[in-house]
């Protein structure tokens, strides 16, 4: 008959093995087994699996050179404080989850943490293979963005440039009298609305622009100041209408130029006065009002000969459109 063996204990004895006995009693030997009949199914009763009782205290880790070490899912490697193997290297543990305050099918928020920072270890069910970063920490050598307690009314998102100096920022002050929101990007800044988009400051805008500042409105555009409105512009400045313009001041229309002004029209040039127009050159003029037509000048010539003045032209350029 054949049999499945399932148990086997064994004990021996070997007194010359110990230092303080060496020379008395015998070597021994003995073992109990137990069998069941081979045709029986049988299953080993499974061994209880360690457990982990609390979270742990780790440091991420990565290869020599990097800041950020992850892998597609945006797990990261981690040593734990009790290792002896003193080597930051990705050798020191399996690929570990991070939590994040938001996740799901391409959309959530993603903050990895990077190489040298202390974070807080888990492990699901208290199974020790099953480790998930949990939370982050600050510590002596990792301080917060800003000085505590002297900033605790702010709130801060700031991350890092890799690979270089500066850093994004998105942070609020909630000190009363004082609240601010505060951004700042460290190269670039894009937003995009599909929709409207509506701003209403109640008090003072000021903007600076210290290179280009390019603007294109697809459709129309209109604005309305109630208060005054001026500009300076310390070079060239060109204005393109491809349809009409029209003008309408309400008092004085003065226009002063230092050099030439010139007026060109490829039909006509109309010039209307209520009550007085003038035209005037040096010492000569001519004058128009309701009595008369008056010419004054050294001279009055009429079909003399000469020709007439020319002016510059048009010489704008047109204007550059945005990138997209």
């Amino acid at each position: 008959r054949d049999w499945l063996l399932i148990t086997v204990n064994r004990q021996g004895t070997q007194f010359q093995a110990l230092e303080e006995e060496s020379g008395q009693g015998a070597t021994t030997y003995s073992n109990q087994w137990k069998a069941i009949p081979a045709h029986l199914n049988w299953q080993a009763v499974p061994e209880s699996r360690p457990t982990v009782d609390g979270p742990m205290i780790a440091t991420v880790v990565g290869p020599e050179g990097e800041e950020i070490f992850c892998d597609e899912y945006g797990r990261v490697k981690i040593r734990f404080h009790w290792d002896r193997d003193e080597v930051d290297d990705e050798q020191r543990s399996c690929w570990v989850r991070v939590s994040q305050s938001w996740a799901g099918g391409q959309y959530g928020a993603m903050a990895l943490p990077r190489i040298g920072h202390e974070v807080i270890v888990s492990f699901l069910n208290g199974d020790p293979d099953q480790p998930i970063i949990t939370g982050r920490t600050y510590h002596a050598t990792h301080t917060p963005p800003y000085a505590l307690p002297e900033h605790k009314t702010k709130t801060v998102l700031r991350s890092q440039t890799h690979q270089g100096e500066g850093f994004n920022e998105l942070s609020f002050e909630d000190q009363a009298e004082k609240e601010q929101i505060y951004l700042h990007a460290q190269k670039d800044f894009d937003a995009q609305v599909l929709n409207d988009m509506t701003q209403h400051v109640k008090h003072d805008q000021h903007i600076t622009v210290d290179n280009d500042h390019f603007s294109q409105t697809k459709n129309n555009h209109h604005l309305t100041v109630e208060g005054e409105r001026r500009a300076l512009t310390k070079k060239d400045a060109t204005e393109i209408v491809e349809g009409n313009l029209h003008q309408k001041v309400g008092d004085i229309y003065a226009l002063t130029s230092a050099n030439e002004i010139h007026l060109k029209a490829g039909m006509k040039v109309v010039i209307e006065a209520g009550a007085e127009l003038t035209l005037k050159a040096g010492g000569s003029f001519v004058k128009v009002d309701a009595s008369g037509v008056s010419l004054v000048g050294p001279g009055i010539n009429l079909n003399s000969g000469g020709s007439a003045g020319s002016g510059s032209g048009f010489a704008g350029k047109m204007a550059e459109q945005p990138k997209s």
